[in-house]
């Protein structure tokens, strides 16, 4: 997690980097950085540089610069598109309502004359909560494909197996609780799928962690996935499926 704090004034500079650091300490959260910066030239650079989606941004209004800090706000938002989570900070309240206008998606306006330290802990508490969920909806992978009209992004970990369908351009999917057919080819599929996936045959790919059997008889090999699904097993699959799978 990076943290970016930009304010003009120094002494308040360091009153928020201590407010942060020691709630991070106190919530016992190790992944994070602190960045402070007193104009906008250097912030901007510092983040046009770091592809860590992760981001706070802890912002002043009142600059003393030609830009402010809610044009800032807009440069920032060109950089991350908007993946970031954004607090302003100033001694103007008044102004709160032009956050708004700019339509930077912030998280927070908190006034520095009241409770800077509890309404920035309580702010920090929730960005950070944001920012880690989406860390973990972003770490399922998933195979995006359209359907007839819709479109779907089954996660590959509930996928068992896809099949060629004979005589069609189609292929069928298959999960534990759906079928879906769709144009594609297993060439094209295969470089979206992750290490669990193993061609058995030509017209066939499977989930290894579905694998409930395996029958090698000559002539008639076949694999028995979760669901009582049948697929055919090659030469060349009964190599990968014993490289790959053990009972």
């Amino acid at each position: 997690m990076d943290i970016y704090i930009c304010d003009d004034n120094t002494e308040t500079l360091n009153i928020i980097a201590k407010t942060v650091n020691t709630f991070y300490e106190k919530i016992n959260f190790k992944s994070f950085k602190i960045s402070t910066f007193n104009n906008t030239t250097d912030i901007l650079h510092n983040i046009k540089n770091n592809s860590n989606p992760k981001k706070i941004y802890i912002l002043d209004i009142d600059l003393n610069e030609k830009i402010n800090g809610l044009l800032l706000g807009r440069e920032i938002r060109k950089l991350d598109n908007y993946s970031g989570e954004m607090i302003y900070i100033t001694n103007h309240s008044e102004l709160g309502f032009k956050v708004f206008q700019y339509k930077l998606r912030i998280l927070q306006f908190i006034d520095k004359t009241f409770s800077l330290g509890k309404e920035l802990e309580d702010s920090l508490l929730t960005a950070t909560k944001i920012l880690t969920e989406t860390k973990k909806l972003n770490t399922e992978k998933t195979l995006k494909i359209k359907s007839g009209f819709e479109v779907f992004n089954i996660p590959l970990k509930d996928i068992i197996c896809i099949e060629t369908i004979k005589n069609s351009k189609k292929v069928q999917l298959s999960t534990s609780k759906n079928i879906l057919q769709f144009y594609t080819t297993l060439k094209e599929l295969k470089d979206e799928l992750d290490d669990n996936f193993i061609q058995i045959h030509k017209t066939t790919i499977i989930n290894k962690n579905f694998i409930v059997s395996i029958n090698k008889s000559q002539g008639n090999s076949f694999v028995k996935l979760k669901n009582d699904i049948l697929c055919p097993l090659s030469r060349n699959g009964i190599k990968e499926v014993n490289k790959h799978w053990t009972c």
